[in-house]
């Protein structure tokens, strides 16, 4: 199965509010790619250090996050995203699905925010696990968004903990590694 953001396609020729967004969108998915590349299912039980979610835990959590923005993009969620418990493990036979769900998620994601306009983002909220109930849009980007791409961090330095470090691509010009 061919995955999304290989590359980063050129960004749009125009700076506005939704093309902005859909960028971020497609960093999160480009950087994610890589990070996820060559990961072996048998390395999802890695954990750094006693308490912390495994990897295999943070890739769900990763997977979760891009489905909250994409329920409470859509008003379609009313509580917890769908189908996912955050402390859940993926199986090392399931972990190549749930990468493809998350990317493909992503590329959803980045279709709705491009194909946005600033007043309907304006009036978007976030839903869910926020204590404090319904929160604006802004939150969107200072929590999920900012947190999916904290974890992809926490993804590739964990591979090199782990001794199968991530390919390294380059993330200035959206480049595969084998390009770089």
């Amino acid at each position: 199965m061919s995955l999304p953001y290989e590359t980063l396609e050129p960004g749009p020729d125009e700076v506005t509010a939704p093309a902005v967004l859909a960028r971020l969108v497609d960093a999160m998915g480009f950087r994610y790619r890589w990070a996820t590349e060559g990961l072996d299912g048998d390395q999802l039980e890695f954990c750094p250090v006693e308490g912390a979610f495994t990897l295999g835990k943070v890739l769900v959590h990763m997977n979760l996050l891009v489905r909250w923005v994409d329920g409470s993009v859509r008003g379609t969620l009313s509580g917890e995203p769908d189908n996912i418990d955050e402390g859940q493990m993926v199986a090392p036979e399931e972990w190549g699905d749930l990468r493809a769900d998350t990317l493909t998620r992503i590329v959803a994601l980045r279709d709705l925010f491009s194909g946005a306009q600033p007043d309907q983002l304006a009036a978007v909220s976030i839903t869910g696990s926020t204590k404090s109930g319904p929160q604006p849009f802004w939150s969107i980007i200072n929590g999920p968004l900012a947190d999916f791409l904290t974890h992809v961090g926490q993804v590739a330095s964990w591979r090199r903990l782990a001794g199968n470090p991530a390919p390294r691509a380059d993330v200035f010009r959206g480049l595969p590694p084998r390009d770089v």
